[in-house]
């Protein structure tokens, strides 16, 4: 292998022209032209550090949504339909994170976690419901 000054590599009698440099590591690629990487572990860890920070955070926020909803519905399946907020709050419930929210008529507001829902009443207490759900 030899290179000479027009940024060229000779490997015995064919010659590979160089076409640009890695976008991770800034080598020098050979090979075909649209290349962006000199190989597969520079093509991963650029990538995987572009969408590390939004995947995290979207994780962390559905990690939070599905530990309410599994609350919720532990606590449905007690068969009950309405505790003190207390009660959600030392099983660890997060009530700052819902999928959704709703006003009815009278003000009150519904607020909705994946499939199941709840109010939260003056005196301390959350009514809480499963919705329908139609196949």
């Amino acid at each position: 292998m030899a290179y000479n000054n027009l940024n060229m590599l000779t490997v015995s009698k064919f010659t590979i022209k160089k076409m640009a440099t890695c976008r991770e590591c800034g080598a020098d690629i050979y090979g075909r032209s649209d290349k962006l990487f000199c190989g597969d572990s520079c093509r991963n860890a650029f990538n995987n550090s572009k969408r590390s920070s939004s995947d995290r955070e979207t994780a962390r926020i559905n990690r939070i949504l599905c530990k309410n909803r599994n609350i919720l519905e532990s606590v449905i399946n007690q068969g009950k339909k309405c505790c003190n907020r207390e009660l959600l709050l030392s099983m660890g419930f997060n009530f700052n994170y819902a999928t959704s929210f709703m006003i009815k008529e009278g003000g009150k507001i519904v607020v909705s976690c994946y499939n199941f829902c709840y109010v939260n009443s003056s005196n301390g207490r959350v009514y809480i419901s499963q919705k329908n759900i139609l196949k």
